[in-house]
């Protein structure tokens, strides 16, 4: 699959339109499909309809109409596997079957007799497919390059659990609908517009923006609770085992006669290693669900990249990037849970009226006089200064330390807790 996108980025599609076919419809020994395994199969279908798609510029090109245009062209010709199909022979087979009514394209028009209209995207039920089917096979695995930012980041330090995270438990208590005191006013009216905005018929992208999300937030809480169960299941072993031990330890001391002193010695030294092997299960388990979450916050920017949320620009394991799309998340779930509880249209019509108080502010801001600011060789001066003085108060524009992040699982306690907020949101 990547030799073939390799293909189509140096603009030689033949050659990857031939792989297709080998690959889907005669193998070099022909024997049929090279590819045998029915999900891998249609995979590449939706890969071979979107690169024709492209090619002829034709988004309305099905995959039923492109897979009867390559019968076509199977059964006109005797060798498939040694004679290269042009696309222009798939493309035009595919869009008479489509359509025999369907007017001819008009020849191109010079571009400096009129002005080229504005073109408008158009979605078909293919193009859908092919793109789900590329952001599921994405997300579907962390790849080696982001597993080894992390690693990068851990240094020699146990990994930790991503925070913050992008969905919180309950929805979060926003002063301003709007989330413009949380990301700018910029981003708050971009996030607006995608709220209040609407297809060709009439329908919300908003809304479906907002679903996505909230399969996000419950991707989140089933990963919170796994580990929750996880975590309890493990303590539930160790207080058996340690029960276990106690009585075997307490049964071999009674019978010791004049060799108490070394068999409690033994005892001991057996004691202590199972803790150790205690401490390590621990460890263990709280590795991997660290890397459970870092998998899922991969998965779920991915997700939201392909929705072009503001600031989700594939994935990203710095802690300042995530830190602001947890606060683009945490405006969106702000939004589907207020939604939820008064309906589309009162929701629409609050976001409508937030977006045009927040388009007049930025257009005052615009027009204002620019605020003077200090130049940077004279703040750094006074930097300077600040810190040849004994310290009383930190300098102007001096950003306080964050605060410490929360440990993954500080009390069993405090995890069922986190699991109840999660199943209440859900029922």
């Amino acid at each position: 699959m990547e030799y073939v996108h390799f293909l189509e980025e140096r603009g030689r599609p033949r050659t990857a339109q031939k792989l297709y076919l080998r690959a889907l419809v005669e193998g070099n020994d022909g024997d049929g499909p090279s590819v045998k395994d029915v999900a891998d199969q249609n995979l590449l279908w939706n890969e071979f309809l979107r690169m024709m798609q492209s090619l002829r510029k034709n988004p309305d090109l099905t995959l039923e109409d492109l897979k009867s245009a390559v019968e076509h062209e199977r059964g006109a010709q005797v060798d498939i596997s040694t004679t290269i199909m042009q696309p222009e022979a798939v493309a035009s087979a595919a869009d008479s079957s489509a359509s025999n009514t369907a007017e001819q394209r008009p020849a191109k028009r010079s571009r400096w007799d009129k002005k080229t209209p504005e073109q408008i995207e158009t979605l078909s039920a293919g193009s859908i497919d092919t793109a789900a089917s590329v952001v599921f096979a994405t997300s579907k695995n962390m790849p080696p390059e982001v597993e080894t930012l992390w690693h990068a980041r851990d240094g020699g330090s146990m990994p930790c659990k991503p925070e913050p995270a992008l969905f919180s438990a309950s929805p979060p208590k926003l002063g301003d609908p709007s989330g413009k005191d949380l990301v700018g006013i910029e981003t708050a009216v971009k996030l607006l517009q995608m709220l209040t905005s609407k297809t060709h018929d009439g329908k919300s992208l908003g809304s479906a923006l907002l679903e996505l999300c909230h399969a996000c937030w419950m991707m989140t809480a089933l990963k919170e609770e796994e580990a929750v169960k996880a975590n309890e299941a493990l303590e539930k072993k160790i207080t058996t085992d340690t029960e276990a031990l106690e009585s075997n330890l307490a049964a071999r001391a009674s019978v010791a006669g004049g060799a108490m002193a070394a068999v409690q010695h033994a005892n001991e030294q057996e004691r202590n290693q199972f803790i150790m092997q205690c401490t390590v299960q621990r460890e263990q388990l709280l590795a991997f669900s660290a890397w459970e979450f870092r998998k899922l916050l991969y998965t779920q920017q991915i997700i939201l990249s392909s929705a072009k949320l503001p600031y989700f620009d594939g994935p990203s394991v710095d802690s300042a990037s995530i830190n602001v799309q947890a606060k683009v998340c945490s405006i969106l779930h702000s939004a589907f849970y207020l939604r939820a509880r008064v309906g589309e249209e009162n929701h629409v019509k609050m976001l409508t009226k937030q977006l045009e108080n927040l388009q007049k502010i930025a257009s005052t801001v615009v027009k204002s006089e620019p605020v003077q600011q200090q130049h940077p060789a004279q703040l750094q001066m006074q930097l300077q200064q600040h810190q040849q003085l004994p310290y009383q108060q930190p300098p102007p524009n001096f950003p306080l330390p964050p605060p410490m992040p929360p440990q993954m699982f500080q009390h069993p306690q405090q995890g069922q807790q986190m699991t109840g907020y999660y199943g209440q949101q859900m029922h």
